[in-house]
């Protein structure tokens, strides 16, 4: 499981320096690696432990005042520092703040486009995937839009006729890669997303569309989910078609389960009783989850985004 994070503080406090977790699990990959070679039955060889982290840091581009990006950019790579692991995908994330997070995690590479093709300017957000790049290297990867034509960019939007306010447009967008596994070979498929806050059809089609995609792909596959659904967990339709084809959401089946069943913060501490739960991480195929966390990790009562981080150990068989 993981280690255990405070929930405030700021970095002498954490419970285990990112160094140390690096190393660790350096020492796994080898272990691994090493028994494959001395000729034991290729399905324990093969087992390797995945982390994943699925996060919404907030676009910089929305005046947010004490909690706007130059405040809390320290923090959010701080929260990925922390955990490490091997897979992060982030929701809202702009050019400046890829930028920024590239810089601070040299650990990490990431791939992904913005939804609108502009260079990321305005609230043409990336669904990036960061990546370890010392135990992982994606063979493909792409994006597709959750439209009508999900391979074709969408056309831009002419300036309303009667000078009401430009809607944002510009196709939510869904980026995926196939990664290979360097110390065993193995592939894992993950996809990361941000569907509209606009409830209804549109985004049940945009799931389906998700699914078709994980459908399509060899029997048997290592799946993984992601992202900011917008739809609270356990209680939406769109949650219930999601898990309704085979996927399941790490939430409910994992070994072990800390924080709260809650994922939008507003910055602030989690209030007793809420539910919204709108950040998930589904999986499919062989892969078991050993634990999941809501991450209340905090610095003084700052918080890293408007959401809480959601991250999970998996096991993939």
């Amino acid at each position: 499981m993981f280690d255990p994070l405070p929930a405030s503080g700021g970095p002498s406090r954490a419970s285990r320096p990112p160094q140390t977790a690096t190393l660790a699990r350096k020492l796994i990959a080898a272990t691994v690696a090493s028994v494959a070679v001395m000729g034991t039955p290729g399905h324990a060889a093969a087992q390797i432990q995945l982390d994943v982290m699925t996060f919404n840091i907030r676009t910089s581009n929305i005046p947010d005042g004490d909690n706007a990006w130059q405040y809390r950019k320290e923090l959010v790579a701080e929260t990925i520092r922390r955990f490490a692991p091997h897979v992060v995908g982030m929701q809202e994330a702009i050019s400046e703040q890829i930028e920024f997070l590239t810089a601070e995690l040299p650990d990490y590479r990431w791939l992904g486009i913005d939804r609108r093709l502009n260079g990321g300017q305005g609230l043409s957000e990336h669904t990036p995937i960061f990546y370890r790049h010392d135990e992982l290297t994606p063979i493909e990867s792409g994006n597709f839009w959750l439209t009508d034509t999900p391979d074709q960019p969408p056309a831009p939007q002419p300036p309303p006729s009667n000078g009401a306010r430009r809607r944002r447009g510009g196709g939510r967008i869904v980026t995926w890669a196939r990664f290979h596994h360097l110390a065993t070979g193995r592939a894992v498929h993950v996809f990361n997303t941000h569907l509209s806050l606009r409830r209804g059809q549109g985004q049940i089609d945009s799931v389906e569309l998700i699914l078709e995609r994980v459908g399509a792909l060899p029997a048997g596959a290592a799946v993984i989910v992601m992202g900011d659904f917008n739809n609270v967990a356990e209680h939406s339709e769109l949650w219930r078609n999601a898990t309704g084809q085979g996927l399941r959401d790490a939430w409910l089946v994992a070994d072990e389960r800390r924080g709260p069943a809650l994922t939008l913060s507003d910055f602030g501490a989690p209030d007793e009783g809420r539910i919204e739960r709108v950040d998930w991480i589904l999986v499919g195929g062989p892969i078991g989850v050993r634990s999941v966390e809501t991450v209340l990790y905090n610095d003084r009562g700052r918080y890293p985004s408007d959401h809480y981080p959601v991250a999970a150990r998996l096991e993939v068989r």
